[in-house]
């Protein structure tokens, strides 16, 4: 769809309206069941219908507005009827079973707090939730308003309000105007060069940059794009390749997780099982959002490279939610580079930047690095935010550099990331990161993938893991000795053995968008209150979570089943009608 002479995200649904009505947003509850089709034709309508509702529920313009984020068709037309409306839509997590709920409270207390919000929609997840704000409901479900022409809107004005992860501390609020989002948006689209055929597949949450701007590139193209409930990916991974290879896909936005996830099923199966899938489509897999486990992307596209997957489809990518979301990626028709970083770990490059961003890294002295010297990244210009909100301190520095709290380095042009300033661990001078330990750790088949966390305290490297069985806390002292072995081997860095704590389930803390929140982690270490696991705790750990997968697990059974009986007596009834007609 071309969006000449758009300026603003409401002009690009504006221009929506004039689309064929087969193209659009197929939400999907899973990857089996059929998507339901909302087409574009359709979005000036929706979006009018829910602005409608809001004002009638006496929402003005310029109000800020807690929208708790969830994957769902009234939500996702919710906040481009705030929007309409005029209204401040403050982006956030949903609350999700596992959460504690009077975390999930503070949390919402707090953010409410600081921008004065007195209102919530009431999405069906805080449900049961009692919350000292005033709930506004649903708009009614499909509503449409006929011949709808949306407001004209100023650049400057504001879109909504994402927030930071909060790695390091309480997430921070980001302005995102919309001129830098419809700027970023159409940087990502002309990165990729992306056309009418193209087609999406995402289940990332939409409270998450990544999910919601992957998502938003694709309704600014007009091309089709299937949407599915984050939980289907955890329960069912090998079905997000088969809808990806089932619906043609050719564009996809993952964080790391998803490589290493999915790798975990890929493992157990054997080539027959896969041989279903067709993934020569895709030419962009958008891969951020955390450290890149280069071992385990290789071994994912060895595994898939018969059913089609070439390695230039899988893209490396940086961003952040103060640049609303991508800044650097590597190119078209180019596989990943790995180098070997200043501190001699291995480094993937994420690309060189785009064009509308500037950069510069700068070492802890603040002297601007040399090639292949490792430093902080800082960056200017492009869809960078000038400051966070409702904070009267300013984003970047007196010259116009935000100084990201990334470090890496350059190399022949192109951005290689090593880690967070915060996830630096320094041993005798040299700089280390605590995911080159993780990903080295969880090597090991006994450690839980994604489920380590390696800090620094009191001058002494500290391993917390999460085992997968039993019987490794029973030979506790040489399961140890592993893992400081493994930790010898691949970072030349001694751990003590009793510096290795195999802990109980649920206590690696981490941010919605998955990353590990450190600095808690590491309070909660010397304050004595990380759990050590026994044998007999573990295996309550195990049974618990064994409960809840079959609890999910039946719940996508059953769906399953229903979508099976839905498409037999589908075909069923095609065959007796085109008998009849032949007849």
């Amino acid at each position: 769809m071309s969006q000449r002479g758009a300026a603003t995200m409401l002009d690009i649904i504006q221009k929506l309206g004039e689309m064929e009505a087969r193209r659009g947003l197929h939400l999907c509850e899973d990857f089996i069941s059929p998507p339901t089709l909302v087409p574009y034709a359709e979005f000036p309508a929706r979006v009018t219908a829910c602005a409608e509702h809001f004002r009638a529920q006496g929402i003005q313009r310029g109000e800020h507005f807690l929208l708790p984020f969830e994957t769902s068709e009234a939500v996702f037309f919710s906040f481009f009827g705030l929007m309409e409306v005029g209204a401040i839509p403050l982006s956030v997590k949903p609350y999700i079973l596992s959460t504690p709920k009077q975390g999930y409270r503070e949390f919402l207390g707090r953010i409410a707090e600081r921008y004065g919000v007195q209102r919530i929609l009431d999405a069906p997840s805080l449900s049961g939730l009692e919350l000292p704000l005033r709930r506004v409901p649903l708009p009614p479900a499909g509503a449409k308003v006929a011949g709808a022409r949306l407001r004209e809107v100023d650049p400057e004005e504001l879109a909504f309000v994402q927030f930071s992860s909060g790695s390091t501390s309480f997430p921070k609020g980001v302005p995102i105007t919309q001129r830098n989002l419809l700027a970023n948006v159409r940087m990502i689209i002309q990165n990729d060069a992306r056309t009418e055929e193209d087609r999406g597949v995402s289940w990332l949450p939409l409270y998450h940059d990544m999910g919601l701007i992957g998502l938003l590139t694709c309704v600014c193209a007009g091309i089709d794009v299937y949407l599915t409930q984050p939980a289907s990916f955890l329960l069912d991974p090998l079905g997000w390749l088969e809808c990806m290879s089932e619906r043609r896909a050719t564009l996809a936005v993952i964080p790391n997780f998803a490589i290493d996830y999915t790798l975990k099923t890929l493992r157990e199966l054997e080539p027959k099982d896969l041989e279903r899938l067709d993934l020569s489509a895709l030419r962009n897999v958008y891969l951020g959002s955390e450290p890149i486990n280069i071992p385990n992307l290789d071994q994912f596209t060895d595994l898939l490279k018969p059913r089609g997957l070439r390695r230039e489809a899988i893209k490396p990518c940086y961003g952040m939610a103060e640049a609303v979301l991508m800044v650097a990626c590597v190119g078209r028709d180019e596989g990943w580079r790995v180098a070997t970083a200043p501190n001699g770990q291995p480094a993937i490059s994420v690309g060189r930047l785009l064009s509308e961003f500037e950069v510069r890294l700068r070492t802890e002295d603040g002297r601007v690095c040399g090639d292949r010297e490792l430093g902080e990244i800082e960056l200017k210009g492009g869809s960078l935010a000038a400051s966070y909100y409702v904070d009267e301190r300013p984003l970047r520095n007196e010259d116009g550099y935000y100084a990201t709290g990334d470090l890496g380095f350059l190399q022949d042009g192109e951005l290689f990331i090593t880690g967070r300033i915060s996830d630096r661990i320094k041993i005798n001078g040299q700089s280390y990161f605590s995911s080159d330990f993780e990903q080295a750790i969880e090597r090991l088949p006994f450690i839980r993938a994604g489920r380590s966390a390696v800090i620094q305290a009191d001058g002494r490297v500290v391993v917390l893991a999460e085992v997968s069985h039993p019987s490794v806390l029973e030979r506790r002292a040489q399961s140890q000795r592993q893992v400081s072995q493994k930790i010898l081997e691949a970072m030349g860095v001694s751990v003590m053995q009793e510096d290795v704590l195999f802990i109980r389930y649920g206590q690696l803390l981490k941010t919605s968008s998955g990353k590990l929140r450190r600095r808690e982690l590491t309070e909660a270490y010397q304050q004595g209150r990380i759990r050590v696991a026994t044998p007999m705790e573990l295996r309550a750990d195990l049974l618990r979570m064994r409960a809840q997968r079959l609890f999910y697990g039946s719940i996508m059974a059953a769906r399953k089943h229903s979508a099976q009986w839905l498409q037999s007596g589908r075909e069923v009834l095609r065959s007796v009608v085109g008998g009849s007609k032949r007849g």
